[in-house]
């Protein structure tokens, strides 16, 4: 990449990695490191017009985990269809963000965090 001048890396990272997370120091400790290396090649390697990003997924509704009865449902209790935002992230937008990061609509952010954790910011899910 150094070589062409260009290039994007995309890391994976997590929101453990910037918040924390309760009894999972080493997993909190490990995602900060990505988060760290991130920012620290966004500075060196902007001058060979390298594009350094990272994407923080929260906790992503997998099939794995919607059978561990983790994920909320996306009808509520009187039937009602739960808005897009208060529903836990799927793979697709994960790969989605990865598909932007990677383009040239991409081309001038490099050094930033993506957090994929919308529902987080609900009432219904501090309920």
């Amino acid at each position: 990449m150094i070589k062409q001048r260009s290039g994007k890396i995309i890391n994976i990272s997590s929101t453990a990695g910037s918040k924390g997370n309760p009894h999972q120091l080493h997993y909190s400790a490990a995602k900060a490191g990505v988060i760290s290396l991130t920012n620290n090649l966004a500075y060196m390697w902007a001058k060979h017009n390298i594009n350094v990003n990272c994407i923080l997924p929260g906790l992503i509704a997998t099939e794995e985990l919607k059978g561990y009865g983790i994920i909320p449902k996306d009808i509520d209790d009187e039937g009602k269809a739960v808005p897009r935002l208060e529903q836990p992230p799927v793979p697709e937008d994960v790969a989605d963000l990865t598909l932007f990061l990677g383009s040239p609509a991409s081309d001038a952010l490099t050094g930033e965090l993506y957090p994929i954790r919308a529902w987080l910011k609900s009432e219904r899910f501090w309920q």
